[in-house]
């Protein structure tokens, strides 16, 4: 699962995925229903490769949260956002058990359970899924140790010399007394 181009921006509800960036702004589609919003530089924006949650040891990345959450709920939706904290919490340490309920909120606990279901929607943990099925396959079809590997320029034209740069005249900065003829 690659967090890093899925988005939170304040002030609008669900996550965003970055499509692409202008002058401006960064242009953002909807996890929710597809629409695509531009997001000015003044916009706070978190990515969720930078969010980690605290625990009674060293703070654990969301990614690896979420991807423990999707194990416990063996791929299918959690419990809802709405449940009371007490539930959510309990639900969070099935994941996460050395969470640490004092420095918790009990909105980032509802915010991470609204992520989980929109990203389950996306289909982003079914691309990690796939992402590590074709890590398979490509590491089986490797060449072993004594069977030939083939070069990397082997579709490039074997001869051809780089082109010829034209070059540029420098300009020399002429004195105004040079001008004037003194």
């Amino acid at each position: 699962m690659d967090l890093s181009k899925i988005i939170s921006v304040a002030g609008k509800a669900g996550l965003f995925r970055v499509i692409a960036q202008g002058r401006q702004a960064v242009i953002a589609e909807s996890l929710l229903d597809g629409k695509r919003i531009p997001v000015p530089s003044s916009a706070k924006v978190s990515s969720l490769e930078e969010i980690s949650m605290f625990t009674t040891g060293d703070d654990v990345p969301l990614k690896d949260v979420l991807s423990k959450l999707y194990e416990v709920e063996k791929g299918k939706e959690s419990i809802d956002p709405k449940e009371s904290e007490d539930k959510l919490f309990a639900k969070l340490s099935e994941a996460l058990p050395d969470a640490d309920r004092e420095r918790i909120y009990g909105s980032d606990v509802r915010k991470l359970f609204s992520w989980y279901q929109q990203l389950l929607k996306a289909g982003e943990f079914e691309k990690k899924e796939e992402e590590q099925k074709e890590e398979r396959t490509a590491r089986s079809k490797a060449p072993k140790d004594g069977e030939k590997k083939v070069k990397a320029d082997a579709g490039k034209k074997s001869g051809a010399s780089p082109k010829p740069t034209a070059s540029k005249a420098k300009a020399t900065a002429v004195r105004k007394s040079a001008q004037r003829g003194a």
